[in-house]
């Protein structure tokens, strides 16, 4: 093994050590956005867009929000481990569930990695002037259509991709998509070639 596959192990170790007492809620909560059943989907949205007309209709400040999820975290971070060792025990845990939590620590390593190395990247080394330009470019464009939307709608629909996105990859809908678009693809240009002939 080399130095950097240790450090990645350990680093995967020391995290299922961190997330152990949150154990049965990462993988119920694995299975919910994975869409171990088929109303899950349903439920996500449903769960997200409720949240989020709650606080359109509340209309809080942003230090207020903040201040109100931090202190929701704090109980949670605080509560949790004792009601969920309470409740469920380690008696029903099993293989299945135990390959389902690392596969979810596994995964949380690699984003963790991908962005220590996405951070080295942008921050850390010189870039060209062609790559300064891009970037503000786009970060130009992010910030006009943040100007133009609604922020609320914005963080609705970024929440919305990003706790859908697991099931989606799950389910091959993307896989789907591809293969319908090229096969739309494929036919407009067989048509083309037989008018052309």
């Amino acid at each position: 093994m080399t130095a950097s596959q240790v450090d990645q192990k350990r680093a995967l170790n020391k995290l299922k050590h961190d997330l152990e007492p949150f154990r049965t809620a990462i993988v119920g909560a694995y299975g919910v956005l994975t869409w171990e059943k088929q109303y899950y989907a349903g439920v996500v949205f449903g769960a997200i867009s409720v949240l989020f007309l709650v606080l359109w209709y509340l209309d809080l400040s942003l230090i207020t929000l903040l201040s109100l999820l931090g202190l929701l975290s704090l109980v949670l971070d605080y509560v949790f481990p004792t009601v969920s060792r309470l409740l469920f025990g380690g008696a029903n845990w099993d293989g299945d569930q135990e390959a389902k939590f690392e596969d979810v620590c596994g995964q949380v390593c690699a984003v963790k990695g991908n962005l220590v190395l996405w951070y080295e990247y942008l921050f850390k080394e010189r870039k060209s002037t062609v790559f300064v330009i891009i970037i503000s470019l786009g970060l130009l464009a992010l910030a006009w259509i943040g100007a133009i939307i609604n922020n609320l709608l914005l963080m609705y629909l970024a929440t919305l991709l990003i706790a859908m996105w697991p099931g989606l990859q799950d389910k091959d809908v993307f896989k789907g998509i591809t293969q319908k678009a090229s096969k739309i693809f494929n036919d407009k240009i067989q048509c083309g070639k037989r008018k052309l002939q």
